[in-house]
Order: C-alpha cells, then structure tokens, then sequence
C-alpha cells in the first residue's frame, strides 16, 4: 500500500524538529511532514525483592533496581509510522484519503476514510541503523522494526530487559492468598511543558505493550487517549489500561539471584486506532522530551 509521508513522531524523551512540506493534511498513516528525533530514554525500574538488568547472564555485576535504554544521537533515530496491534505479534498499518480524520474504526467496521484495506505488516526485521545491542548497566537491546521499503521509517520499537529474584527462586501465582506475583505498578509517560498543542494531542496515542510469558498488556500512558479501540476493524474491543493501574501479570517465577533472568519485552509505538492520532495533531515545531518509566513490583495476594 503507498504511503503518503513518513509520521515520525515523539518517542520516550524525544527531541524532534519538524518542517512542514506543504499546506495539505491527512489523518492517521499518513503525514505531510517530516521530523528528526534526536533522544530519547525508557527506563524499567524494579522495586524491593527484584532485580533487573539489561542483559541476561547471571553473574554480570550490573544486576540492580534499574535499567535504561537510551538513544543519544540522531544517528540512531527510531522514526515511526503509526501502527495497531492487540498482541504484539500481528501489526497493520494503512493510509487516510481524509484531511484531519482519525480514520478510526468502529465495531467490526473499518473507516470510510481509509484508501483500500488494512496492510497486514509481515516479514518485518530490525532496522539496523535505529537499532542497538544490549550493554549491560547501560543500554537495554533495543530494536526498530521495520521493512526495507519502509526506510528509514520503522513501525514499533522493541526493548529486551531481564527480570530475578534478589534471592531464591519465587514461584509466582495470584490465586490464593500469600501468593506472590509480578506487577507493573506503573506506566508513565512524562513530557516538557513547552510541547504544542499539537504534539501534545499526537502523544495521547502513544502505547507502551508489555510481553511477560505469552500475555500482552497494552497501556495508555498519556491522559486523553481513546480506551476503546478495534485494531483491524475487529468486532473485540481493545482497551488500553491506564498507565496508573496496577497490574498483575502471568510471569510464572522469578528466577534466583544466582541464575539468568526472565525476558520481559517492551513495545512502543503510537496507536492508529487512537483518536488523537491523526497528521493535523503534529502541528508544533516540536515534539520534544518524552520519557517512559515502567516500574515492576514483586506483590503479595491478601
């Protein structure tokens, strides 16, 4: 399917500068200008009884309560086309004939906005130019994925972190009480305030996916997103859990502090589905300075 422009936008602690291309607009999978983002930073942070890393391997010395990835340089920028996934596995993509449209579908009925279908994104691989290896204590592996004919644009970022126990090895259940289990405690995403309007509104649509075992949990971060959405014009609402919520989820154990540790993945990208995701929200001279902080908890059943 062709795509008009590249919608690059702001992605945790990110500093971009847009230039405007012309006076037409479009909404959602299309955009009439480009950005170059410059930074960025996501951070995963875990609480009293848990240990978290970068890397997998059990006796690295940079096992502690926080790890971060980090793009510093424009070089390495993770430039994004707006994207819709339930499960971070199946993505689509598609295009708005539509000017300031959110192109949105309802239940089991995609937009009349939208030229043609939905794209099924197949065969996507890391796009090594805005992609990374994991250092340990510093930088979490990170990777843009995308398709060759998409450069130097990408769909979804992906980050690797590791989670064990402090101690011994923790079975984790949520059934009966005294059981113990992970949570993410929280998701957020902080700005600048000298954000426009604009890319204020296009950060509402930001999600951040998290990927313990085979369960995905998409939140919300920003206030103002749309809760309820149908990825792929499905007829089964997607609702995206608000970034204060406390989850449990199904990590079966955490490893032993002498072991390695539990793979726990991170996806970000800004929904389509969402209402605020359309090109005339991406107004602002910049979409400057977000930065995602996901905090894990080890939590006890009453």
């Amino acid at each position: 399917m062709k795509k008009f422009k590249k919608l690059i936008p702001a992605l945790a602690m990110l500093l971009v500068s847009a230039t405007a291309m012309s006076s037409a607009t479009f909404a959602w999978f299309s955009m009439n200008r480009e950005v170059s983002a410059t930074s960025m930073e996501v951070r995963a942070v875990a609480e009293q009884g848990i240990l978290i890393n970068e890397v997998q391997t059990a006796n690295d010395t940079n096992w502690d309560s926080e790890a971060t990835a980090k793009q510093a340089a424009s070089a390495d920028a993770s430039l994004l086309y707006p994207a819709s996934t339930t499960d971070g596995s199946a993505w689509y993509h598609a295009a708005s004939k539509k000017s300031n449209s959110a192109a949105a579908a309802t239940s089991g009925t995609k937009s009349g906005d939208i030229i043609g279908d939905y794209e099924t994104l197949s065969g996507l691989t890391a796009i090594t130019a805005m992609s990374k290896s994991a250092t340990a204590g510093s930088e979490a592996k990170r990777e843009t994925m995308g398709a060759a004919a998409d450069a130097p644009a990408g769909y979804y970022v992906r980050y690797e972190y590791y989670l064990k126990s402090s101690g011994q090895e923790i079975t984790l259940k949520n059934e009966a009480s005294g059981d113990q289990y992970v949570s993410v405690k929280s998701v957020t995403a902080t700005a600048t305030a000298n954000e426009g309007s604009g890319s204020t509104n296009l950060n509402k649509s930001l999600r951040v996916g998290i990927k313990m075992n085979s369960a995905f949990y998409i939140y919300a971060p920003v206030t103002g997103y749309t809760a309820t959405y149908y990825v792929n014009a499905s007829s089964t609402a997607t609702n995206a859990i608000a970034g204060t919520t406390v989850t449990p989820t199904d990590l079966a154990k955490l490893p032993a502090a002498s072991a390695d540790g539990a793979k726990v993945e991170v996806f970000i990208w800004y929904e389509g589905e969402d209402a605020n995701c359309m090109t005339d929200n991406a107004t602002a001279a910049k979409l400057d300075d977000i930065k995602v902080d996901i905090v894990f908890s080890l939590d006890t059943r009453a």
